[in-house]
């Protein structure tokens, strides 16, 4: 995993500037321009593959030849899958709007494999799931920066502690005229042990988080801001502490307004007394954002001229105590790693990420 790695990835004064009292007061942390030159040139050129390769299967399989019902799933409509829909579902993230129901989590959890026909990858081996819900399966690089390059195992280290397995990783390519995200936050793990309810009406702070918690990184080698295009990160500094998953388990339907006025109301920061207020951030080019992924969050819509932006979604965990016994936790594809571990590749810095909660 060492050959070929870029050792001088982030720039070590903005890593060690990381303030750990600011983030778990505020809930997020900016490393601004952390990635090097070379950095920012290596993540765009694999964020840029990544899509190339999901492109290609998305437009090369004969999607309405899958045996559908041998797994248990619904066929996709037949004006989905039909050349010109298929064509309309390249270029970025979050377009792939021919899939039916469960085909994604079946791809992530057992591999769409044989017997039968599967997606076509042309070039490249076919890992059983597209390229955009697990590219580290498709692209070294990520492979390394996700699992074991050292400045980025310190980084994840620094928000959460000794240990922390890898929740999902994902590309974020905002397309142009992208509608992004409404608010909303996440669970950790299913949610089996959040305290409040779906819709996030509870009003108490908690530090709970502490011990249970997810943390997302994103990674924008060329900046991010409602300048360049639209598509801006916004967040609510201060609201992790209310451990409020909000609209985690039900349609997201609120912008700005009717967040502002429905659960953001009335609410204070626990640590400075201040009202709770909405924080559009701004990220100059190889900067990244780590925030508490139950934290209220939102995606602004991205302009119809701008350009395609590029990001990645690392998300990491604490691990669960709780956890039942297994040989994988949840966020690993266990087909992907048994494949790694015939192929001998599964190194241990890999699997310390991988293995089960109680490993």
């Amino acid at each position: 995993m060492t050959a070929g790695r870029l050792h001088e990835l982030l720039r070590v004064d903005v890593l060690a500037a990381f303030d750990r009292a600011s983030f778990e007061r505020q809930g997020y942390w900016v490393w601004d321009g952390i990635l090097t030159a070379a950095g920012r040139q290596r993540w765009s050129a694999s964020l840029q593959r990544i899509q190339d390769m999901n492109d290609a299967i998305v437009v090369d399989t004969d999607w309405g030849a899958i045996d559908y019902d041998r797994r248990g799933l619904v066929a996709p409509e037949a004006e989905k899958i039909t050349p010109e829909f298929l064509a309309a579902c390249r270029g970025g993230s979050e377009q792939m709007r021919f899939q039916p129901p469960g085909l994604r989590d079946y791809m992530y959890h057992h591999g769409l494999f044989g017997p039968g026909p599967t997606p076509v990858a042309e070039g490249f081996e076919w890992q059983g799931m597209m390229p955009e819900y697990f590219p580290l399966a498709y692209d070294d690089f990520i492979l390394d920066i996700a699992t074991s390059h050292p400045q980025m195992m310190e980084l994840f280290a620094k928000l959460l502690g000794r240990r922390f397995l890898l929740d999902h990783v994902l590309t974020l390519n905002r397309t142009p005229g992208s509608a992004g995200r409404r608010w909303h936050g996440h669970s950790y793990r299913q949610g089996q042990h959040e305290t409040q309810n779906t819709i996030g009406k509870g009003s108490t702070p908690s530090t709970e988080f502490f011990r249970q918690q997810c943390v997302r990184t994103l990674c924008y080698p060329g900046g991010m801001s409602a300048g360049d295009g639209g598509g801006e990160l916004a967040v609510i500094p201060g609201a992790h502490l209310y451990r409020v998953p909000y609209l985690w388990d039900t349609t997201r339907t609120e912008y700005d307004q009717g967040f502002q006025a429905g659960w953001l109301q009335g609410k204070i920061h626990a640590c400075t007394g201040e009202p709770l207020c909405i924080e559009r951030l701004s990220l100059r080019p190889g900067s990244m954002v780590s925030f508490v992924h139950h934290m209220p969050h939102h995606v602004g819509h991205r302009d119809a001229d701008a350009p395609t932006r590029w990001g990645l979604l690392m998300a990491y965990r604490t691990p669960d105590p709780t956890a039942e016994p297994a040989r994988w936790h949840e966020g690993t594809p266990a087909h992907w790693a048994e494949r790694m571990i015939m192929a001998d590749r599964l190194t241990p810095s890999m699997n310390r990420v991988l293995a089960g909660d109680n490993s």
